[in-house]
């Protein structure tokens, strides 16, 4: 099995996991050890580069939202490109900086390419996350990243349209609000399709490779 096709592969499976229930291990909490058990079989991995076509499952949809320029933002402002997302917050102490740096990386592997995918990273921490405070966080990620922000029931909208589910997990040694949530980045098709999923442990380059099939 070529890196691609492990890639498609596992994105369907992680796919299967998302549809089945909640898989927040953002912060290091692990899968249940039985959850093998009560997991459909993944569908054949897509054929990645042969076709656009979305996954058969219902994530994604439209939301509205505030970017770190403190403008209106929705779904709509995005159609035509191909959009990486990932939920999670800027102060991050667990998955979010591996999942961002990915990102972040696979925009830069595809060079020219890069352009026609939208890195948009939605908070699930609206008290902290204001557009002030996120245009920094995400410019540090890449020129091109977007942070998106609203208020509680925006977000709250956002994360449920993409199966997405949070809540507070305590405070970290130096005192910043933790949250636990999904860990996924969704790659969407310039229609607002859901394409495939990726784990947050996938590299860059992996995850350029899988993203360069899809491409137009």
């Amino acid at each position: 099995m070529t890196p691609v096709r492990t890639v498609g592969f596992v994105a369907v499976l992680a796919a299967s996991l998302a549809v089945a229930g909640p898989a927040a291990w953002a912060h290091g909490e692990k899968p249940h050890a039985n959850v093998e058990k009560a997991v459909p079989k993944p569908a054949p991995a897509p054929e990645v580069g042969s076709s656009s076509e979305p996954l058969p499952i219902a994530v994604g949809g439209p939301f509205a939202l505030v970017d770190q320029t403190g403008q209106p933002a929705t779904d709509k402002d995005f159609l035509g490109r191909y959009m990486l997302i990932f939920f999670g917050y800027a102060n991050c102490p667990g998955i979010c900086p591996t999942a961002l740096k990915a990102m972040a990386d696979a925009i830069d592997a595809l060079g020219e390419d890069g352009r026609q995918v939208a890195p948009i990273l939605i908070t699930v921490d609206p008290e902290h996350d204001k557009p002030e405070t996120l245009a920094p966080a995400v410019a540090k990620l890449h020129p091109r990243f977007t942070g998106l922000t609203g208020t509680p029931e925006q977000l709250a909208a956002a994360a449920a349209a993409y199966g997405v589910t949070s809540q507070p997990a305590g405070r970290s040694w130096n005192g910043v609000d933790m949250f636990q949530h999904g860990p996924f980045v969704y790659l969407m098709g310039p229609d607002g399709k859901l394409l495939t999923l990726f784990p947050p442990i996938i590299d860059g380059p992996a995850m350029a490779a899988t993203v360069r099939g899809y491409l137009g």
